[in-house]
C-alpha cells in the first residue's frame, strides 16, 4: 500500500510504520516478514515481482519489462530478483541497468523509452491492469542485459564459450521451461536489438529439455563429443526391465542421452543424497547397465573439471561404438 494511505487511516502510527513495514518502492510499503533480510536479492531487499507491483502502483501507465516481466511469465524468481525493475514509459531514460549499480538505490526503478507497438500482456492476477512485456520481448531484454554484462551471475567454465554465453544459454533453457515462446518469436523480437549471428549461435546451443542450470552446463561441456550422425537428446525416456510384481514398467529419464548408442548422462543435484533417492539411483544404474547402456552420473564437483568430464564421456562413447 501507499505509505500515505496507511498513515491517513489513523490506525497506524509513524513508529508502527517504521517498525512493521518495509519500503519496496518510493512511498510504497509492505508488511515486513519475520525473516526479512535487507541485504537479500542482490541488495534490493525484496523479490523482483513484489518490487514490480509496487512500482506499478506509482507508475500505472508504465510497462514492466526485463527480468521482472520474465518473472511474471513464470521464470523461477531467483533469476531476476537481483535485477532492477525496468519500466517502459514515454521517452524517459533514467537509472542504470547494471544490477550491482542499481542496487545502490533499490527503491528507484530504471526507466527506458516505450518502444512503439510493443507487444504486451497482463499476466498478473493481483494487478490485472498492469501491462507486462510479452514473453519474446522480455526474453530479448533479459538476453541483452546478460550479453552486455548488465546482469550476470557466477557460472562454470565451459570450453570455447564465454561466461556471458553460458549464462545466456542457461536463461534460454530456463525460460523455455516456463513459457511457450518459440525461437522464431525470439528472433523476431530481437530484430535490431541483438546481433543475428550471436543470437543464432545461442539459440542453437539452447535446449528446451534442460531442467536446471547445472544440466545446461553439463550439456554444453559435452556438446561436441558425439561423432556424426549422432545427437544428444534431453530427457529421453528409457523403459527398464519389467518388474513381475507390478503392472507397470519402471522407466527413467536421463538428463542427456544418445538412444542410438545407449549412452545416458545424469546430473545429480543435492536431493540425490537424501532419503531413498540414493537407492533409486543405484537401482536405475544397474538396470540400465543390464540393458547395455553406458551410464555416467555427474555432480556439481564434476562440473568444475570439464576436461575430466569430457574424458569420461569420450571413453563411454568409444565403448558404445565398439559394442554396436
Amino acid at each position: 500500500m501507499k505509505r500515505t494511505a496507511l498513515a491517513a487511516e489513523g490506525r497506524i502510527t509513524d513508529w508502527k510504520l517504521r517498525q512493521d513495514f518495509t519500503a519496496v518502492a518510493r512511498g510504497v510499503v509492505v508488511p515486513t516478514p519475520d525473516d526479512h533480510d535487507p541485504s537479500a536479492h542482490g541488495g534490493f531487499g525484496f523479490d523482483g515481482v513484489t518490487r514490480a507491483r509496487a512500482n506499478h502502483i506509482n507508475h500505472p501507465d508504465a510497462v514492466i519489462g526485463g527480468w521482472q516481466a520474465a518473472d511474471m511469465h513464470g521464470l523461477r524468481p531467483d533469476w531476476g530478483d537481483s535485477a532492477p525493475v525496468l519500466l517502459l514509459a514515454g521517452q524517459r531514460r533514467s537509472g542504470s541497468l547494471i544490477s550491482t549499480s542499481a542496487a545502490q538505490t533499490p527503491l528507484r526503478p530504471v526507466f527506458r523509452p516505450l518502444p512503439p507497438d510493443l507487444e504486451t500482456c497482463t499476466p498478473c492476477l493481483l494487478f490485472p491492469d498492469m501491462k507486462v512485456a510479452a514473453p519474446p520481448v522480455a526474453a530479448v531484454q533479459c538476453l541483452w542485459t546478460i550479453l552486455h554484462g548488465r546482469h550476470t551471475w557466477w557460472c562454470h567454465d565451459v570450453p570455447d564459450l564465454a561466461g556471458n554465453e553460458v549464462c545466456a544459454v542457461q536463461f534460454l533453457d530456463a525460460f523455455a521451461q516456463c513459457t511457450w515462446v518459440t525461437r522464431d518469436e525470439i528472433r523476431s523480437a530481437a530484430h535490431g536489438v541483438l546481433p543475428r549471428k550471436s543470437l543464432t549461435r545461442l539459440l542453437g546451443l539452447a535446449d528446451d529439455g534442460a531442467q536446471s542450470p547445472m544440466e545446461t552446463v553439463m550439456r554444453l561441456i559435452v556438446r561436441d563429443l558425439l561423432p556424426e550422425p549422432y545427437r544428444w537428446q534431453s530427457q529421453i525416456r528409457v523403459d527398464l526391465l519389467p518388474d513381475s510384481t507390478r503392472r507397470w514398467t519402471p522407466r527413467t529419464l536421463p538428463d542427456l542421452g544418445c538412444p542410438e548408442l545407449k549412452i545416458a548422462l545424469y546430473y545429480d543435484g543435492g536431493h540425490h543424497n537424501e532419503g531413498t533417492q540414493t537407492e533409486v539411483d543405484f537401482n536405475q544404474f544397474h538396470a540400465l547397465r543390464d540393458l547395455g547402456w553406458e551410464v555416467i552420473r555427474f555432480t556439481k564437483s564434476h562440473l568444475r573439471c570439464p576436461g575430466d568430464m569430457r574424458d569420461l564421456v569420450v571413453k563411454a562413447i568409444m565403448r558404445a561404438l565398439r559394442n554396436r
